[in-house]
């Protein structure tokens, strides 16, 4: 059961990832990537993503999301 909320609540998450790349504004999509690296392969994400023009952080963004979302729900029908 935990895992089917997990699994349900890491969806949603993806598909709002999805949402913000697609329909989301430049600015909300700047803010995104605002914080403090907490280890080297986030610090390695963030520059990359900084570094990238807008486009490819919407791309980034959708692949982001997508991946959670194949991930998780493949993770729900595991457990069935």
């Amino acid at each position: 059961m935990e895992l089917t909320l997990m699994s349900i609540i890491f969806i949603l998450i993806g598909l709002s990832l999805i949402w913000l790349s697609i329909f989301g504004s430049n600015v909300k999509i700047k803010e995104s990537s605002s914080g403090t690296p907490t280890d080297v392969s986030d610090f390695f994400l963030m520059m990359i993503y900084k570094l990238f023009p807008p486009i490819i952080r919407r791309i980034f963004l959708f692949l982001l999301g997508l991946g959670i979302v194949i991930g998780f729900i493949y993770l729900l029908f595991l457990e069935f």
